[in-house]
């Protein structure tokens, strides 16, 4: 198994140029951590733009759930030693428990949007969001729940691209489910892939007609690869937010996006330096 250590990770949220010309703010939101045990936790969302609160909706949806998320975990697999020694607990773990565990985060982040709206005197629907969940658990497998669209993509050992969850058919075409929505929770989309992921990333759903085949919702491999690369020689965590931040404002991708965007990146190892 890998040591914790070994992950390397960065992420960039980036007001869509639509969003720059209008003057609202960026309505995307991500956060991650690595858990003492080695265990990756990765939470994303995307306000919705007809959302006039969208912006507090995703950071709040984001940072309730990825509390959640770890404080769960820490109690089924509690380490203070970065030995990877309770790994087995998280990975023993059957598929329903895994739907059990993250529809609970899923309901957490929900009640905290729900009790913001009532705290303002505003509608859920105000603060409308998608949200995204990840957990890699080294070695062991990758848990994933999603709501609404963005998608979450590993890379195995053998160097295979997939998608772990997709965008639900039709959501590429606008018609999005968000958090708030009603009967979001019993529709959300679970999925748990067993087996030794080195590589993984998480996306909204500015990037999707650029990184996946559409409306399969398979990744581009083209698209992909050079920026798993990229993440696993990313030994300065700062500079690789910088480098990454270029990417998503440059031309080649700004000229076929103009909607806020947000990409994770998480890779196992080390590479010759390479830029995305």
């Amino acid at each position: 198994m890998s040591n914790p250590a070994t992950w390397r990770t960065v992420g960039v949220s980036s007001r869509g140029t639509s969003h720059l010309k209008s003057g609202d703010p960026c309505q995307d939101a991500h956060a991650w951590r690595v858990l003492p045990s080695g265990t990756l936790v990765v939470a994303v969302a995307d306000g919705a733009g007809t959302a006039p609160m969208a912006d507090t909706g995703a950071t709040l949806a984001v940072t309730t759930a990825l509390e959640t998320l770890c404080h769960t975990l820490a109690i089924i697999a509690p380490s203070d030693e970065p030995d990877l020694s309770d790994l087995s607990d998280l990975s023993d773990l059957s598929d329903e428990d895994w739907h059990n565990l993250l529809a609970g985060v899923l309901t957490a982040a929900l009640r905290a949007v729900e009790e913001e709206a009532a705290a303002r005197q505003v509608l859920p629907r105000d603060l409308a969001c998608t949200l995204l969940l990840a957990v890699a658990v080294p070695g062991a497998l990758v848990a994933a729940v999603q709501i609404g669209d963005g998608a979450v993509v590993a890379r195995s050992d053998d160097g295979e691209v997939f998608a772990v969850t997709r965008p639900a058919p039709g959501e590429y075409l606008n018609e999005t489910t968000f958090l708030v929505s009603p009967g979001a929770l019993g529709s959300a989309a679970f999925a748990v892939w067993r087996g030794q992921v080195s590589r993984l990333a998480a996306l909204t759903d500015g990037l999707q007609m650029l990184a996946l085949r559409m409306p399969a919702g398979d990744p581009h491999p083209g698209f992909f690869d050079p920026l798993l690369r990229f993440v696993t020689s990313a030994a300065d965590p700062q500079a690789a937010e910088v480098s990454l931040q270029g990417f998503l404002d440059s031309p080649r991708v700004r000229d076929r996006a103009d909607d806020d965007l947000t990409l994770f990146l998480a890779a196992c190892g080390v590479a010759i330096s390479e830029s995305p």
